[in-house]
């Protein structure tokens, strides 16, 4: 287990306290417990989002002939494609 040496501090209401203290001790956790893991999960499931493309099957067959083609990409593409390598969006 890693050292736990930063603080995350937050203040909440009441209701949302006390919405945190139910659920925490549903599942039988201490509301530290409870809730660093549920930041946690949702953490990597927004990383996880954002990090990847998912196609339907008929744009991925489009995708798929475009990469398979030989056509020029168009001015837009290159253009996009250079804002891709410069800003990294």
């Amino acid at each position: 287990m890693a050292t736990k040496t930063e603080r995350l501090d937050m203040r909440l209401s009441t209701e949302h306290k006390e919405l945190l203290e139910q659920a925490a001790a549903i599942t039988g956790q201490p509301v530290t417990a409870f809730a660093i893991s549920n930041l946690l999960t949702r953490a990597r499931e927004i990383i996880e989002q954002h990090s990847r493309t998912v196609l339907s099957r008929a744009d991925w067959e489009r995708f798929q002939t475009i990469l398979a083609s030989d056509d020029e990409p168009s001015p837009a593409l290159m253009k996009a494609a250079e804002c891709q390598a410069k800003y990294g969006e």
